[in-house]
């Protein structure tokens, strides 16, 4: 039976054999611990969050609900202004959290068909669990 870090050993050995250059990155990272340069993993993975920033999930997530905030806005206002698309999904996403959201959090598929702004706004507040101002989704809007 081999230790947690014989096995880590390994992958790294692995991931050495691979010419795909993100197996390179993530060896070279993990050597970082597995040489004892470090005893941390996150700083090995570079995933060390530093003092005042947002850490990687929470850049994920927020990520994921801007691109579900801009295709929203795309399927369902496209023949508004950026101001008034903002406006009408504030809207929108304050109604839905007011009322079905209280239900549909729980959920873990979404309880909507695809064609229904329901599962729009199901997907955004998925990924960041509150409804965002008029002024935030028209500067996510026009920062894209």
């Amino acid at each position: 039976m081999s230790t947690p870090l014989e096995d880590l050993i390994d992958v790294v050995e692995h991931l050495d054999r691979l010419q795909e250059p993100w197996a390179r990155k993530v060896a070279t990272r993990l050597n970082r611990f597995v040489s004892g340069e470090t005893t941390d993993v996150a700083a090995a993975l570079d995933l060390k969050i530093p003092r005042g920033k947002r850490g990687w999930r929470t850049v994920s997530r927020v990520e994921a609900r801007n691109a579900a905030i801009r295709e929203a806005v795309e399927k369902f206002f496209p023949a508004l202004k950026p101001k008034q698309q903002a406006d009408e999904l504030a809207v929108a996403l304050r109604r839905y959290e007011a009322s079905a959201w209280r239900t549909d959090w729980q959920k873990k598929t979404c309880p909507y068909k695809a064609s229904d702004l329901h599962a729009a706004l199901w997907l955004i507040l998925t990924r960041v669990d509150h409804a965002l101002s008029a002024e935030r989704i028209r500067k996510i809007l026009v920062a894209s």
